[in-house]
């Protein structure tokens, strides 16, 4: 049997058709005797096995005939390895896939899972919208989601205490609360090595979310849009940031990790990923050292970017039953409950146990709970999920136009016209 045309990325990320020979059989999962089955499941995150793998322990034991591997690959080499997996009509059964998944599916790489889920009953509506709509295409269902991602800010109550900063951060306060209280901590901060806080200044993150929260788009009337009055004013502030010394030099902080600075006490305040909670809550600090509010308002809005990932199903799976099976409990309420856990990822499962769970296993972090619900409520999806085009050129974006606009030898006019240039090309 031949297997359907498979879109396969180069390293540049230009989508190539080829035509692939294979037989079924040779996948990596062959039937095995007894109606056992032996399933392989890829994922990339280190910080999340140990929540994949009790999840999985939780679906080996309702369904002892079952095994399954889980197989962790470095992100950097994760689609590498896939594209080569798949493309030789092998790969793991079940797999993680981001917005590049229309890639897969539009080569038939993918198995469609509409009818699983019909005669399972899954409830679709158990999940964002936002997020399950990332994953069908051609009015067919790829992907039932997995985490949504969201973003916080968390402050380190005894960097404030020492410090004598009474001002701190609340679910309530503003962009103008934030550049307040960070010059406080800059007059008092004596080491100069040390810095206020950590913001996301990357365009994809941090520059795009404020132009969302002033009113503005990074993608309008597929073109680039960020040359308006809202994204020139957002370029603006993140820049003023630094100016000020309130968030590290970009030219200065290749090595820099938000997480690891707030642990040490050399930031007092940093916007923090929700993927990077965990390594608050396993830090060797007292119960109680970090606090975690969501992001501060702008002109009245706040906005958090979001993306979430899915199990999907490999075409050439030679156990496709007990993958779906596989797919169905990781991403239900238990199975869900399960890997947050493991605390290194917000589940997409919107049942009230799960963002529980989630917070139970970070529950060194005050105001958690509290936060993230406030975040779930106010997002957008992040400029290269909703544009999967846009996402090979980030990288460009950031050399040509955001290193330089930092560096002061670009204004943000220009960088703003740069940036668009590169979205423009990208969407085409």
């Amino acid at each position: 049997m031949r297997s359907p045309t498979y879109v396969q990325r180069t390293a540049g990320g230009v989508a190539l058709a080829i035509s692939l020979a294979v037989v079924v059989a040779g996948c990596s999962s062959a039937p095995s005797k007894g109606g056992d089955a032996k399933l392989s499941l890829m994922i990339w995150d280190p910080a999340q096995k140990a929540g994949v793998q009790k999840a999985v322990d939780g679906f080996e034991a309702k369904y002892p005939k079952i095994k399954v591997d889980v197989q962790q690959v470095p992100q950097d080499q994760y689609f590498t390895k896939l594209d080569a997996s798949l493309g030789a009509g092998e790969g793991p059964d079940v797999m993680w896939q981001s917005s590049l998944v229309s890639q897969y599916a539009n080569g038939g790489a993918l198995e469609p899972l509409d009818e699983y889920i019909k005669q399972s009953g899954v409830n679709l509506a158990d999940y964002p919208s936002s997020i399950t709509n990332l994953y069908k295409f051609d009015g067919k269902q790829y992907g039932i989601p997995k985490d949504e991602d969201t973003w916080a800010f968390v402050y380190n109550t005894a960097v404030f205490k020492k410090l004598g900063v009474r001002d701190v951060p609340t679910n309530d306060w503003t962009w103008d609360d934030m550049v307040k209280i960070a010059k406080e901590i800059k007059a008092k901060q004596t080491s100069s090595s040390d810095v206020p806080m950590s913001y996301d200044r990357t365009f994809n993150n941090g520059v795009a979310s404020l132009i969302h929260q002033l009113g503005g788009k990074t993608v309008e009337g597929g073109k680039g849009a960020v040359s308006s009055p809202e994204g020139i004013k957002a370029l603006t502030m993140m820049k003023g940031l630094q100016d000020q010394g309130l968030i590290p030099k970009v030219a200065d902080s290749a090595d820099f990790s938000p997480a690891s600075s707030l642990i040490s006490g050399t930031v007092a305040m940093a916007e923090i990923p929700s993927w990077n909670l965990s390594l608050l809550s396993q830090a060797k600090v007292p119960a109680g050292t970090f606090h975690v509010v969501r992001l501060p308002s702008v002109d009245g809005k706040w906005l958090t970017d979001t993306n979430g990932l899915s199990y999907v199903m490999n075409a050439h799976s030679a156990h496709k039953d007990a993958a779906w099976k596989l797919i169905e409990y990781l991403t239900s309420t238990k199975g869900a409950e399960l890997q947050a856990e493991g605390g290194a990822a917000v589940p997409a499962n919107n049942d009230k146990a799960t963002l529980a769970a989630f917070v139970s296993a970070n529950s060194k972090l005050v105001g958690l709970s509290e936060a993230l619900a406030s975040a779930q409520k106010q997002t957008y999806l992040r400029t290269s999920t909703q544009y999967p085009a846009t996402r090979a050129p980030i990288p460009q974006i950031e050399s040509t136009a955001m290193g330089p606009f930092y560096a002061g030898s670009l204004s943000a006019s220009d960088a703003a016209k740069k940036i668009d240039q590169i979205l423009d090309k990208a969407l085409r």
